[in-house]
């Protein structure tokens, strides 16, 4: 869904992280509200497999607008949110003050953990589609085994790699150089090899669909260009390059493959995995 060179780490001299631009671009806040009821997926998840959540510590990595750590505070969980975008935390700061929950909201990325929070430890970690988009999955996910702590769990959503939100290989070839995109495989149909590498155990894995209501197919492509901050970008790169009137059809036709008539729209059929995971103690972190 979205470049992997806008993902990019800035140099270590630079004051902009390409990254934070990237999600400070359209609205987070209308994106993540159509995937709230997605993104809560990993408090589910963990749910059963930590005997609850009141009184855990729980670490919501690249958290946003605040969607998972304000329900998990609600379950009673004691809750950190860290994202790399001070913009969006402000959101999730006024709506975790709006709901009445309790949570410490940290500026940092999730592959440099160690600099916001040192060596402190989590009962439970979660990303909603957040380090799915990682440039280095394998690094990622080995840097999450040092905040978890050894009997606690790791929840990951990810969106299916052949679903909606991932660009269509016929847009991609109307890119005379392709952009480098994340492997989204490796955070769902091929978790367990990456898990096998990092020092981690598939615990379990669930296939769910949202359904996010659209006027039309047309609206769709037109409100995720304008508010998604991904697409935005990546529709910029095709009219750089010259194509974006040809891109813009291919999406509309792309989207069109997972939307389902309703009497007043569409639905836009959109597959998401969600994984709970454990340190396995073969990481060298650990």
């Amino acid at each position: 869904m979205w470049p992997k060179d806008v993902n990019e780490p800035a140099a270590a001299d630079s004051d902009i992280d390409p990254r934070r631009e990237l999600w400070k671009r359209g609205s987070y806040e209308i994106v993540g509200d159509w995937l709230a009821t997605a993104s809560l997926s990993v408090l589910d998840a963990v749910d059963p497999a930590t005997g609850g959540l009141a009184n855990r510590t729980l670490l919501d990595v690249a958290t946003g607008t605040g969607t998972v750590a304000i329900e998990a505070a609600r379950r009673g969980a004691e809750v950190t949110g860290i994202d790399l975008t001070d913009e969006l935390l402000e959101i999730a700061r006024q709506r975790a003050g709006d709901a009445g929950a309790e949570v410490r909201f940290v500026t940092g990325d999730f592959d440099r953990l160690s600099e916001s929070l040192g060596e402190e430890t989590f009962d439970i970690v979660t990303s909603s589609f957040g380090v799915i988009f990682a440039p280095d999955a394998h690094a990622t996910l080995t840097g999450l085994s040092q905040n978890v702590s050894s009997s606690g769990v790791l929840a990951v959503a990810g969106w299916d790699p052949q679903g909606v939100f991932i660009v269509p290989e016929s847009m991609l070839e109307l890119m005379e150089t392709r952009p480098n995109m994340a492997d989204m495989t490796l955070w769902t149909t091929r978790i367990d090899d990456l898990s096998a590498d990092t020092g981690w155990t598939v615990e379990s894995t669930m296939v769910e669909d949202l359904n996010i209501p659209f006027a039309s197919v047309v609206d769709a492509a037109d409100q995720l260009e304008r508010w998604s901050g991904g697409f935005g970008a990546l529709l910029e790169m095709f009219d750089a390059a010259g194509v974006g009137d040809q891109a813009r059809p291919q999406f509309v036709e792309h989207l069109a493959s997972f939307a389902e008539p309703t009497s007043d729209g569409v639905m836009l059929r959109a597959t998401y995995y969600t994984s709970v995971l454990r340190p396995s103690g073969d990481d060298p972190g650990q």
